[in-house]
């Protein structure tokens, strides 16, 4: 059995959006799929599709694309993965949401019964299932900052420091508040397959 490093990203979106993993070779691609669901704070709204070595996976849903595979049987040890081998994650086929996934490093490990998936480093958000983008009040917010930085402390008051913070928190990566999602058992009943 493997442990694999991988990064997702969200292809053509500036700043970028990312996240690195480590996942245990016995990792189906159901649970990649709610994995990164998690660790992008997507709610699993839309339909998804992987596309490893030429051929699609998903999960099946009624009124949606079928798959030749079953993805709580397919694992990522079953592909033979080497460092440095890509596969895509399309997800909400009206977006056009396209992720690409490396792998980054593979390690055997012989014990595997407690290795929960984790994320270990990321950038961006989503806020209200949309990518992020600064808009003109916190670019407002951060020249705060810059007076801070320069000693201009006379003119910012706590309310002003005080909304920062709060603009901050709800933009920020939280690989805390992913990684505590991560450690809670996945789910069979979020798989209608």
């Amino acid at each position: 059995m493997n442990i694999y490093a991988i990064k997702v990203a969200l292809r053509g979106i500036s700043p970028m959006i990312w996240r690195r993993l480590q996942l245990s070779g016995n990792t189906s691609l159901a649970d990649l799929h709610h994995i990164i669901q998690l660790a992008m704070g997507w709610e699993n709204d839309y339909l998804h599709s992987f596309h490893i070595f030429g051929k699609d996976y998903g999960i099946a849903y009624e009124g949606g694309l079928s798959f030749s595979d079953n993805p709580l049987t397919v694992i990522l040890d079953d592909f033979g993965f080497d460092i440095g081998d890509r596969f895509t994650y399309t997800y909400n086929f009206y977006d056009h949401w396209l992720n690409d996934i490396r792998i980054e490093a593979i390690q055997p490990i012989d014990d595997i019964t407690a290795f929960a998936p984790y994320c270990y480093k990321g950038q961006g958000r989503f806020i209200d299932n949309k990518p992020y983008y600064r808009t003109d009040e916190q670019y407002a917010l951060s020249a705060i900052l810059v007076d801070i930085f320069h000693g201009n402390e006379a003119t910012i008051t706590v309310g002003d420091i005080r909304l920062l913070i709060e603009k901050y928190e709800a933009i920020r990566f939280n690989r805390q508040a992913i990684n505590t999602l991560l450690s809670q058992p996945l789910s069979d009943a979020i798989y209608p397959c």
